[in-house]
């Protein structure tokens, strides 16, 4: 760091915070410079600074409106929704600040990167219309099945691990009128045992997050129509960690345990369940790209509207979770994309 840099982050605000956070900086370790108590120099004659909180967020600033509408749900229910899943640590995996920080993150009923189009049009080969039906394992909030629904005209069950995204995710599809071409639940990816067939079943990062990943696989399998598909997006190990720091950062800063596969073991079970695996491809650098190119929006958002210091505490999480997958995607795990065919 030069010393400019010094200068400018010894009184940071909370975008100097955040720029600091991301380039890896510790602010509390920056050598001070040595004055006498009460001294000020020239510099310390311009105008004060805007107060900031304990997060370095300047008050008073009021946040940006939530996405979904307070008024359409009990605060109190959701509340009890965030305690029925907790991390290793005992805090609630999801709460109402981290969907708030996450669609700051990633936009409007996201839970992560790739866009409600980016989904859309990965789907399109498959022919999706009125008379097709598709299962959708990762709902999250629900944008991405609710693009589905309404761009291709076809119907969408929507299922999501999390019982406080469910509920949000189905209050949002009630809402907008599509409670019933694209219903979103509740689900465990460990008990799964889902009634119908479908035309296409979609997963995009559950089998990771698996420890049964063979009956996860085998209920996936026994969805799928006869002449339907499976568009999987996983995180597969691949060869020896760069570093096994980065490794053991990046399992630790998981909300919950994760049980990678090689892709090769992911391949193969798939075709082991005599499914027809059409394409195995790595999309590593593409996902990391849009990772990054988010958190340089955001830095621009967060020029014009800063939340309050609730969901800015949930996104710095947020962000440290993101920035510690970063450290090992490309370095001992891949991510990649999966399309296998049932055959008739």
């Amino acid at each position: 760091m030069v010393p400019r840099d010094i200068e400018r982050w010894h009184n940071p605000d909370w975008r100097t915070r955040l720029e600091a956070w991301w380039e890896g900086y510790d602010l509390s370790k920056l050598p001070r410079p040595g004055s006498r108590p009460g001294a000020r120099s020239a510099r310390d004659h311009r105008p004060a600074p805007q107060p900031v909180d304990s997060l370095g967020t300047a008050l008073p600033v009021a946040g940006p409106a939530s996405p979904l509408p307070a008024a359409s749900v009990d605060d109190a229910e959701l509340d009890r929704l965030s305690l029925m899943q907790l991390d290793r640590h005992g805090e609630p995996v999801w709460s109402p600040a981290r969907t708030e920080g996450a669609q700051f993150l990633w936009g409007e009923d996201q839970t992560g990167p790739g866009d409600a189009q980016w989904v859309v049009d990965a789907a399109r080969p498959f022919g999706l219309n009125a008379a097709k039906s598709v299962l959708d394992l990762s709902a999250g909030l629900g944008g991405p099945a609710r693009a589905l629904a309404t761009a291709c005209d076809t119907w969408v069950t929507g299922l999501e691990p999390s019982p406080l995204l469910a509920k949000m995710a189905m209050d949002r599809s009630r809402t907008l009128g599509l409670s019933k071409k694209a219903p979103i639940a509740h689900y465990d990816p460990e008990h799964f045992n889902q009634a119908g067939s479908f035309d296409l079943v979609m997963a995009d990062r559950i089998v990771h997050r698996v420890r049964d990943k063979e009956m996860l696989l085998d209920r996936i399998g026994e969805c799928v129509k006869p002449k339907g598909g499976i568009l999987m997006f996983d995180y597969v190990i691949d060869g020896t960690p760069g570093s096994w720091d980065n490794w053991n950062g990046w399992r630790e800063e998981e909300p919950l345990d994760v049980y990678p596969w090689t892709g090769t073991r992911l391949a193969d079970e798939l075709t082991q369940r005599n499914l027809d695996l059409r394409i195995t491809e790595d999309l590593t650098q593409l996902h990391r790209r849009q990772i990054v190119e988010r958190v340089r929006k955001l830095g621009e958002a967060l020029k014009t509207s800063v939340p309050g210091s609730r969901v800015l505490t949930a996104l710095s999480r947020e962000l440290k979770l993101w920035w510690a997958r970063l450290q090992v995607l490309g370095n001992g795990l891949r991510f990649c994309r999966y399309v296998a065919m049932k055959p008739a």
